[in-house]
């Protein structure tokens, strides 16, 4: 890993967002945008959830954040926004007496859980999460939602790598996919670790 910025994020306007690539992460020819380095900043940090915050449906009134990118984005956002939040978990990091309900999904080991403390029924949700690659994980916390009696359509990212299919499979499962920006499946040479 590197420990300087990386302005390759692109997007319909002047913000760029900075990050710091993971080569090879989570696969092979993929590099993953870090944004740790971005979330120290609080002024990036700040335009990056207002530019959330305008992408976040009148209706929804509460955030799930995806472990572990999308948990802080999702605290920032749910406050700036005045609305409730939640984490998505994966199944190893909660026992299974607080664990309310498991969706399977296989890019983050045996899936993903909600604590018993969730309320979902009959409330609009909108997922959280610092990039969005192939969907799966999202599209699985969709569905634990939706099994659960909440409303999910919206699903709120920072990053987007290319050519990963991430908004096609949301789309096919009835999610809007929101995202800031755009970055290359591959950081050029010389980036990254």
């Amino acid at each position: 890993m590197i420990d300087r910025l990386d302005p390759l994020a692109t997007g319909d306007d002047d913000f760029d967002i900075p990050f710091r690539p993971w080569k090879n992460h989570p696969a092979a020819g993929v590099d993953f945008p870090d944004i740790s380095i971005t979330t120290v900043d609080a002024t990036l940090t700040r335009r990056m959830v207002d530019e959330l915050a305008q992408r976040v449906p009148a209706k929804v009134e509460v955030l799930a954040g995806i472990d572990i990118g999308g948990l802080g984005l999702a605290g920032a956002l749910a406050c700036r926004s005045g609305l409730g939040f939640f984490d998505i978990r994966k199944v190893d990091s909660l026992r299974n007496g607080v664990m309310r309900s498991i969706m399977a999904n296989y890019e983050l080991g045996e899936g993903v859980v909600i604590s018993k403390g969730a309320r979902l029924a009959g409330r609009h949700v909108a997922i959280v999460d610092d990039c969005l690659i192939s969907g799966g994980t999202a599209l699985a916390a969709a569905r634990l939602i939706r099994r659960l009696g909440g409303h999910c359509d919206t699903a709120l990212f920072v990053f987007d790598i290319e050519g990963m299919g991430g908004r096609e499979r949301l789309a096919g499962g009835g999610i809007t996919a929101e995202v800031l920006r755009t970055v290359p499946r591959i950081a050029p040479e010389g980036e990254g670790a």
